[in-house]
């Protein structure tokens, strides 16, 4: 059974809709039937540069939700939920880049409305399906770490480090919410729960320390200020005591992502290029280093494998009715720990998740 599915969004600079678009044919129950973007011409380019029919461009939102059974939303963060209350009006599923909205409190609304009209509704969090996610996913389920205790995990981008790129939607707090701390760090707070939740319980208190360094772009009208964070350190502390940091940042002089959990029994580790590497616990007490071997093809993430994942869990969801853990709830409670962690900031304070119902 085929799903007509559409694209909200298109987009000018990183490529989500790309990103998404490869999942989607990676499924081939899904079909690419919609497309619309505000900007026309956006969308034009984007679908010949695809190698796309122009005839799945529509003219307008109204015009998409008619011809789908689906969509994707990728656009900015501030339309997310317009759109997803459109969607939901008609019965339609929703799979809504992250993050869900701009804050907490709108997430949760967004979920309640979509739980209440029976639709599916997902998350676009895919790094839980990389492989050296899944891979460590395993180690810590099998009991290989231990009781863990420390957790540290770096990740961030470097195409904004240049502070001669222009103003974009992404860097103001009006379009966008907060900045690195989300964008960044939304992925960084699905992976602790993936990883660490059904062993160190739910994350219950957050501090956190954000800054912006580069605090003004240019536009066609002049310099204009950065109203959002391109850098933060969040310590989060999990109901078993565990610490956990998290650095994200949009200043990265190249791409980074390192990741470290340490346990009694052994430690795992992942660098920039995919490779895992666990640490057990000799008999003296010492550490010894084991590369967790991976093909070239597992470690590096090939256009479409993440994203593939996400979108066959997303169709099984609708046609076959299996429960899946990306709902809109779950990124509503993402979104509360990004607050939470932005509060912490401006007040210089421990946050407790429990002062967010």
């Amino acid at each position: 059974m085929k799903l007509r599915i559409g694209i909200i969004g298109t987009g000018q600079t990183i490529g989500v809709a790309t990103d998404h678009l490869k999942g989607i044919q990676a499924v081939p129950q899904w079909d690419l039937t919609a497309v619309f973007d505000i900007n026309e011409e956006n969308a034009r380019s984007w679908v010949d540069r695809n190698d796309l029919s122009l005839g799945i461009i529509c003219q307008s939102l109204d015009s998409l939700l008619d011809k789908v059974d689906a969509i994707a939303i990728c656009t900015d963060n501030l339309s997310h939920g317009a759109i997803a209350r459109e969607a939901i009006k008609r019965k339609l599923h929703v799979l809504c880049e992250k993050p869900l909205s701009i804050n907490y409190y709108e997430s949760k609304l967004l979920a309640d409305e979509a739980e209440k009209a029976g639709i599916t509704h997902y998350m676009g969090m895919q790094y839980r399906y990389h492989p050296y996610a899944q891979l460590i996913k395993e180690l810590i389920q099998g009991g290989k770490l231990g009781d863990i205790f420390s957790y540290r995990h770096k990740l961030g981008g470097s195409r904004i480090g240049n502070p001669n790129v222009g103003l974009e939607w992404r860097m103001k707090k009006e379009h966008s919410g907060p900045g690195s701390v989300a964008d960044f760090g939304i992925h960084q707070v699905d992976l602790i729960q993936f990883f660490l939740s059904d062993v160190c319980g739910e994350i219950h208190d957050v501090q956190a320390a954000l800054g912006t360094f580069i605090t003004s772009r240019q536009t066609e009208e002049g310099k204009q200020a950065v109203t959002n964070d391109d850098l933060a350190s969040v310590i989060l502390r999990m109901e078993n005591g565990a610490i956990c940091t998290l650095n994200n940042s949009r200043l990265l002089p190249q791409e980074g992502d390192g990741l470290e959990i340490v346990g009694t029994k052994g430690a795992v580790s992942m660098n920039k290029d995919g490779e895992v590497y666990f640490r057990s616990r000799t008999e003296n007490g010492a550490w010894a280093d084991e590369l967790v071997h991976m093909t070239f093809q597992e470690r590096h993430i090939f256009p479409g494998l993440a994203r593939g994942k996400q979108y066959a869990e997303f169709y099984d969801a609708i046609v076959h009715d299996k429960p899946h853990e990306l709902s809109f709830a779950y990124g509503a409670k993402a979104a509360k720990v990004i607050d939470a962690a932005v509060l912490s900031s401006e007040k210089g304070i421990r946050v407790s998740l429990s002062e967010f119902q």
